[in-house]
Order: structure tokens, then C-alpha cells, then sequence
């Protein structure tokens, strides 16, 4: 059975990325499930793949601008973070999402390479502050009450981004079966990156 992934053009070509999609959009509705995250119900706004070398993110970027264009790239914590625009998307979990996000390697070594986390619009709400954006999405779904997820709030300083970008991560605990992550963020990354 041929489907929408199988055929992207980048599949074709880069075939650690290919094998390993499926798998990953797979992991990435159980933990939503798990995190009682109705995917179909909020904005998929990009993908994120890891790397462990520069060797490896030249590589991946590479590919990726056969098939796309820079968005954007800034030094976020420390490193450097590519954002590629798709001419074509990619669908995961029903949605179409044209953004890729390839941070070149700092000091963290990941267990796997390749896909690793989704980040999901969340809005806030009129006059809402970052801390009650926080409040309220933590008290909505009580992510830190589960025993087997781990969440970790952060909200990374970008030289130049005007918006506020908290961050909500949630993966799992014990991550040798699920290495992959779900993060939410009040503002479209390409809203973030315009203003």
C-alpha cells in the first residue's frame, strides 16, 4: 500500500528518513494518546529531527533544500537551528505540516537519530500572560500527575523573535521504547519567526 509519506520526494531519496517516519508518526500517537492529546483538534506546526554530528546535519540539510527552502536559521541555545520550508508537506496525524526543524548538535548525545518530536499550537487566550498560558494548559490536561511522562517547561531566548515562546515538553519517562516528544507553544513557529 503506497502512501502519502512513501511517495514524498525526500523519502525517495533519503532513506533513513524514510524507514523511520512511519515508526515515529506511529510513537507520536501514543503518546498523545497517552497524554489524552486530541492531535486532530490543534495545529501540527513542525516536525523536528536530532542529530548527533555536524557531519550528519549537513547531510540531512542538504537533502532537505532539494526540496525546500530556509525559513530561517538562528542560534537558539547555543547552536544553530534550521528551519526548512517544504515545497511539499508532509502529513502525520492527519495534518499537512511544511516545516521542518533541523537543529545542528551541541553537547547532547540522542539515542536515536532522526524524527523526534512534533510541536502543537496551543494559543493563549486574550491578555493571557506566559505564566497563566502555563497554568492553564498544565491544570487542562495534568500531564505532570502521569507517573510515566516527564514535562519540562522552558522557554528559549532568540535574538531578535518579539513573541513570547514557551515551550511544553512531554515525553516519556522511561524513552527506550518511545524516544519521541510532544511539545506545545502558543504561537505558529512561522508567526514566531516574522514578527
Amino acid at each position: 500500500m503506497t502512501t502519502f509519506e512513501q511517495i514524498h520526494p525526500l523519502f525517495i531519496e533519503v532513506n533513513d528518513l524514510t524507514k523511520s517516519f512511519p515508526c515515529f508518526a506511529q510513537r507520536i500517537q501514543d503518546l498523545a494518546q497517552l497524554m489524552n492529546l486530541a492531535l486532530e483538534e490543534y495545529e501540527i506546526d513542525h516536525i523536528a529531527l536530532r542529530v548527533n554530528t555536524d557531519e550528519k546535519a549537513k547531510y540531512w540539510l542538504t537533502h532537505l533544500l532539494k526540496y525546500g527552502t530556509i525559513l530561517n536559521h538562528n542560534i537558539v541555545n547555543g547552536r544553530v537551528i534550521y528551519l526548512i520550508k517544504l515545497a511539499r508537506p508532509l502529513r502525520l496525524a492527519g495534518q499537512f505540516i511544511d516545516i521542518i526543524e533541523l537543529p545542528f548538535p551541541k553537547n547532547k548525545i540522542y539515542p536515536i537519530e532522526g524524527w523526534e518530536h512534533i510541536e502543537v499550537v496551543m494559543p493563549f487566550l486574550q491578555n493571557e500572560t506566559t505564566e497563566e498560558w502555563i497554568k492553564r494548559v498544565s491544570l487542562l490536561f495534568l500531564w505532570n500527575q502521569l507517573d510515566n511522562l516527564k514535562v519540562k517547561v522552558s522557554e528559549p531566548k532568540v535574538e531578535g523573535e518579539q513573541l513570547p515562546n514557551p515551550s511544553i515538553a512531554v515525553s516519556f519517562v522511561d524513552n527506550a521504547q518511545n524516544h519521541t516528544c510532544i511539545k506545545v507553544h502558543p504561537y505558529n513557529i512561522k508567526k514566531i519567526i516574522e514578527v
